[in-house]
C-alpha cells in the first residue's frame, strides 16, 4: 500500500470536515490543527481556502465520474440500456455516502465559486456525454433526454438519499425508466 502523502492526508481530513461541518463552518486552521500541522504548512500546499475546495471538489467528481463510466463502460447483454439503468441506479449507492460533500460543493459553486461552477459544469457535460454515447449504442432513440433525465434523477436521488426518510427502491425505479420510457 503506497503511503499517504502530506496534500492527501490535507485532503482527506479536509474532505471529512466540510462532511462533517460543511464549508462555511470549516476554517483552514480548522484542517491544519485535525492534520496536525501548522498553517503555514497548510498554507505551503494550498494558498487559499478556494484551492482547497476545488481540489477536494476534482477529487470528489472523479470519484463520481469513474462510478457512472463503471456503470456504462463494457455493458453487454441482450438489453445493455436495462443493464445500464439497472447498474447506474444501484451504484447512487455507492455514492450517497459521498452526498453531502457533494451537496456541499453544489451550493459552493451556486453561490459564488466561479471556478468551481465551471468545474462542475464540465464535469456535469462530460457525464451527460458518456451517458448518451452509452445510451446511443444500445439504439434508444432519444439519447440525449434520456441522458439528461438519468443525471437529473441520479442528482435527486442522492439528495432523498441525504434525508434517509424512506429506503429508495433503485431496483424498482430502473425497471420504471425501462419499461415506461426507453
Amino acid at each position: 500500500m503506497k503511503p499517504i502523502g502530506m496534500k492527501e492526508n490535507i485532503l482527506l481530513t479536509a474532505t471529512e470536515l466540510i462532511t462533517k461541518n460543511g464549508i462555511k463552518n470549516t476554517s483552514l486552521a480548522d484542517i491544519a490543527k485535525a492534520v496536525d500541522i501548522s498553517k503555514g504548512t497548510l498554507y505551503y500546499h494550498y494558498s487559499s481556502k478556494d484551492d482547497l475546495i476545488c481540489d477536494i471538489a476534482n477529487m470528489h467528481l472523479e470519484i463520481i465520474t469513474n462510478t457512472v463510466l463503471d456503470c456504462v463502460q463494457g455493458v453487454e447483454s441482450k438489453n445493455p440500456k436495462d443493464q445500464m439503468i439497472n447498474l447506474i441506479l444501484k451504484n447512487i449507492s455507492s455514492i450517497e455516502d459521498r452526498g453531502r460533500v457533494h451537496m456541499y460543493i453544489l451550493c459552493e459553486a451556486i453561490t459564488g465559486n466561479d471556478t468551481l461552477k465551471e468545474q462542475i459544469k464540465i464535469k456535469y457535460v462530460e457525464w451527460r456525454e458518456t451517458l448518451k454515447n452509452e445510451i446511443l449504442k444500445s439504439g434508444t432513440k432519444d439519447s440525449e433526454s434520456l441522458s439528461f433525465l438519468l443525471v437529473s434523477i441520479v442528482d435527486g436521488l442522492v439528495v432523498q438519499g441525504l434525508f434517509k426518510t424512506e429506503k429508495i427502491p433503485f431496483e424498482n425505479i430502473a425497471n420504471f425508466l425501462v419499461n415506461n420510457w426507453c
